[in-house]
């Protein structure tokens, strides 16, 4: 469901299978919990493994970009497949978090 990895300032966050009510919450967790072990100045979500996501996705992102702000931080993220895209779109995340066209975040 969850992997990161550091490099450099960015704490990249890789994202698989289904994020809906079920999976946000302990992603939440996990990825609050990482932000403050690293202490991180970047967050930057990887979608690329990511089938589906609804709404609590969403609020999950929001959150962690919230989180990130209040720190001095920004957010990013990559990978985006269609329906994901879409839904960044409708729920207006592309305005508040930068999204790489392509690739991994690691190659940027």
């Amino acid at each position: 469901m969850l992997s990161a990895k550091r490099k450099g300032e960015r704490l990249i966050v890789y994202l698989s299978g289904e994020i809906d009510h079920c999976a946000a919450d302990k992603l939440r967790q996990e990825i609050e919990a990482r932000i403050a072990e690293t202490k991180t100045g970047e967050l930057c979500f990887d979608f690329s493994s990511v089938s589906f996501m609804d709404s609590s996705g969403v609020g999950m992102i929001i959150g962690r970009y919230k989180t990130m702000q209040a720190l001095g931080g920004r957010v990013t993220a990559c990978g985006l497949h269609p329906p994901v895209d879409r839904l960044f779109h409708l729920a207006g995340l592309h305005r508040i978090i930068d999204i790489a066209p392509s690739g991994r975040h690691e190659e940027a």
